[in-house]
Order: structure tokens, then sequence, then C-alpha cells
């Protein structure tokens, strides 16, 4: 009975050095996947970029003369892209994301999200606003939501993903 009162704050201190070390350990696997998912977001926009550029070079290429001699031969120029609809799964926050996107004529028409388990409900509700920002774009290379950054960049990935499936080639 002497000693309980000692014995209780040690207990109580040892309890919650334990509690910041298991703390410390989720901070770092939480900043490690941050890390991965800003190298992935990173390597998306730079393949976006890359398809935008070449976008841009086939419009100019179309427009600079040779686009009246493939009018009066009949020819097309080559889609980008197949029609189809195409799913892509990206890391959110909480976990995997995946999407479902139809594109016609090099057109994205729908874009819809159909799984998000393991999304924080208020966050990916802020997030869901990319569809329609996707769509009005039509690119991938637009700006993650404030405050819903994670699940931002995990449908923005998950996007990637089922665009890079529907590239002719």
């Amino acid at each position: 009975m002497k000693y309980q009162s000692f014995i209780t704050k040690l207990l109580a201190l040892a309890l919650i050095c334990g509690i910041l070390y298991h703390y410390q350990n989720i901070a770092a696997a939480r900043a490690a996947v941050v890390a991965e998912n800003e190298a992935a977001v990173a390597e998306a926009e730079a393949y976006n970029r890359e398809i935008q550029a070449e976008n841009q070079r086939r419009e100019a290429a179309a427009a600079g003369g040779s686009g009246a001699a493939g009018s009066e031969t009949g020819t097309e120029t080559a889609s980008v892209y197949k029609d189809g609809t195409y799913e892509g799964t990206g890391t959110g926050y909480g976990g995997p994301i995946t999407v479902s996107v139809t594109i016609e004529s090099d057109v994205i028409t729908a874009f819809e999200v159909l799984s998000h388990d393991g999304e924080d409900p208020a966050y990916y509700a802020q997030a869901e606003a990319l569809t329609e920002t996707v769509l009005q774009k039509q690119s991938t290379d637009v700006d993650t939501i404030s405050g819903a950054t994670f699940s931002s960049r995990g449908i923005l990935e998950a996007l990637n993903d089922a665009v890079d499936k529907a590239v002719n080639g």
C-alpha cells in the first residue's frame, strides 16, 4: 500500500510511452504511403503532359495542311484512344479506389467511381467533385481538392490507370 501511488503512476507512464511508440510507427507508415502516392502522382502528371503534347502535335499536323489532303482522300486521323469502358485502380488515403471510364471518339463520356471502401466519407465526398471537373476539362491534369488531397490523388491515379488501358498502340 505504501507504493501503490508510485506503481500506478509508473504503469500510467509505461502505457503512455507504449501509445506514443505505436503512434510513431503509424505516422512513419503513413508518411511512406504519402511519399509513394506523391511519386505516383508525379509520374501520372508527367505521362499526362506527354499525352497532351502528343495531342497538340497531332492537331498541329492536322491543321498544317494534312487536314485538307486527308479530307480529299477520305482518310481520317488515328484515334488516340480505343472506344470502350475501362476500369482503373488507384490508392487513396484509406486504400484502393476503383473507377470506370467510358471513352468514345477520344472523348471521356462517362467517369464513375465504382469503389472507395477505405476512404473517409467526409473526404471522399469532397474529392468526388473531381469527376465533373475531369469531364469538363477532358483531362486528368486537374487540381486536387483541398482538404481531400489523398482521396483526390487516388481518384486521379485510378483514372490515369483506366485511360492508360484505352491508349491505341
